[in-house]
Formats: C-alpha cells, sequence, structure tokens
C-alpha cells in the first residue's frame, strides 16, 4: 500500500510540475515587449506562441521581427502558433514580418481590438478560427490555397473581404456572422465554398460571382444574405453541386440568377437554382 501511494504521489507532482511548465522554448525582449518563441521542425526558423498554456500575455502594439538572435544563433521567425495571441483582449495593433509562413488555429481568436493587419505575400496558410471574434474592419488575403474553417467568424465589424483570385476553398463557417460584412469577391478559383461560409452576413450585396470552376457550394453557404439580390454563375460544362439552402430556406428565392448563353435549361434541372424568381441568360 505505501508504495502504491508513493508511486500515486510522484505521478500527482510529476504531472503538477509539467502543467506549470513554460509553453515557449525562448523568449526575446525587444522594448517594452517580450515575445515568446518556439522552435520550428526547420532548426533555423521559430514560431511565436504564448507564455504559458492559457495566459494572455500581449497587450499594446506588438511588432513582431522578422529574425531573432538566440545565443549567437539566428532564426527566422516564420509563424504564428495555434493560439498565439488567443484573448489577448488588450492586444492594439501587430505587426507582421514578411516572413510569416502561417497563422495557427485559433491565433487571434478574440483579438476584438485588433482592427487592422497586413498580411504577408507569401503566406501559406490560414488556420481555423485564427481571426474569429477579432475587431477587424477589412481584410485583404493573399494567394493562399485554403481559408480555413470560422477563421473570420464573428468579426463584428468586418466591412470588406479582398481575396486573390487563387484561393480555391473557403472552409465552413469561414465568414458566418460577420454582420456589417459588404463587399467580398469570390475567387476565380474557387472550387468549394463551404457550408454557412457567409451566413448571417445580412449586409452583403447586391451581386456575387460564382466561378466556373466551383464545384460545390455547401449548406446555407449565403443563408440570411438578404441585400444579396443577384447571383452570376458561370459554370457551363460543370454546373456547381449545391447543397440544401444554399441561399437559404424560403422558396421561391428572391434573386436573380444570371447564367451563360444556352444554359438556363441545364440550370433549371437542378433544384437549387431552379427555384430563384428570375433566371436569365447573358
Amino acid at each position: 500500500m505505501k508504495l502504491l501511494l508513493k508511486i500515486v504521489f510522484t505521478t500527482t507532482f510529476s504531472l503538477l510540475f509539467f502543467a506549470n511548465i513554460s509553453a515557449y522554448d525562448f523568449k526575446v525582449v525587444s522594448g517594452a515587449d517580450t515575445i515568446y518563441y518556439n522552435k520550428g521542425q526547420d532548426p533555423k526558423k521559430v514560431y511565436v506562441t504564448f507564455k504559458n498554456d492559457g495566459e494572455s500575455t500581449y497587450a499594446g502594439e506588438i511588432a513582431i521581427p522578422q529574425e531573432i538572435s538566440i545565443d549567437g544563433e539566428n532564426y527566422i521567425v516564420s509563424g504564428i502558433g495555434n493560439a498565439a495571441f488567443k484573448n489577448c483582449y488588450a492586444l492594439t495593433n501587430i505587426t507582421l514580418p514578411s516572413s510569416i509562413e502561417y497563422i495557427g488555429d485559433d491565433a487571434f481568436r478574440n483579438c476584438t481590438t485588433i482592427t487592422e493587419i497586413s498580411l504577408p505575400e507569401n503566406i501559406k496558410k490560414i488556420g481555423y478560427f485564427s481571426f474569429g471574434n477579432t475587431g477587424l474592419k477589412e481584410i485583404k488575403i493573399p494567394a493562399i490555397k485554403e481559408i480555413e474553417g470560422m477563421a473570420f467568424k464573428g468579426c463584428k465589424n468586418l466591412k470588406s473581404v479582398v481575396m486573390h483570385d487563387s484561393i480555391k476553398i473557403i472552409g465552413d463557417y469561414a465568414f458566418m456572422d460577420c454582420r456589417k460584412l459588404e463587399k467580398a469577391n469570390l475567387p476565380m478559383a474557387m472550387e468549394r465554398l463551404g457550408r454557412s461560409a457567409f451566413f448571417n452576413c445580412v449586409n452583403l450585396g447586391d451581386e456575387v460571382t460564382i466561378s466556373y470552376k466551383t464545384k460545390l457550394i455547401g449548406l446555407y453557404a449565403f443563408g440570411n444574405c438578404h441585400k444579396l439580390k443577384t447571383v452570376r454563375c458561370d459554370g457551363t460544362a460543370y454546373i456547381p453541386f449545391c447543397e440544401k439552402f444554399v441561399f437559404g430556406d424560403i422558396r421561391p428565392i428572391d434573386k436573380t440568377l444570371i447564367v451563360p448563353i444556352g444554359t438556363k435549361r441545364a440550370y433549371i434541372r437542378i433544384q437549387e437554382w431552379q427555384d430563384f424568381v428570375n433566371i436569365i441568360e447573358e
């Protein structure tokens, strides 16, 4: 029994010890800022992280350097790690260097006082819920392959989104509940628009263009987009497959659908397209 108690005590102590261990590999003090980093898979690269699990450590204006030096070794700052700035309610501004290649999941989630950010042109990933519930007013998204799910969900002040035409996937709920969103282009290369991607974007209007490359539009993708009056779909040889209620569950769909000349009959064979009040060939 004593041996068992000793093992339990030792295990518990070990768990408590490791639970309080710092989440970062090293920190760099620059002026009034202290930025925490972890080493990446590439031995010459690091990414920004947080101080301890669940602890919000950043406030005010933060400028992420492109390169840092530790013990005589130079490292490139290549990413913003998962949840690195999550719940940093007092973070007002963040400057990212051109070396940043990815934004991790939840990276800036709930940073409600950040109103603007410039994403580096060579960025390759915008993670799940990475900017959800931030105070962003506009965003320009570079040539990434995919905007992951919920990436900008709940950005209540977001009015304008400019997406690079090479983006292929807009994930589920990516811009859901961005109720002030007025302008958002759909990329020319877009192949899939996720479920509820623009759900509750009540001010989105008044026209969207769906590329001929689009293959799938998810459930409620444009649900409750009341100001959206015209949908232009360029599909000819391949007409996008729509899951149910892409444009909401009210029938008929009180919008105008514009399709390529000679394709109207093909569109009206498909449930979600045939329910438009007005279908025009152009």
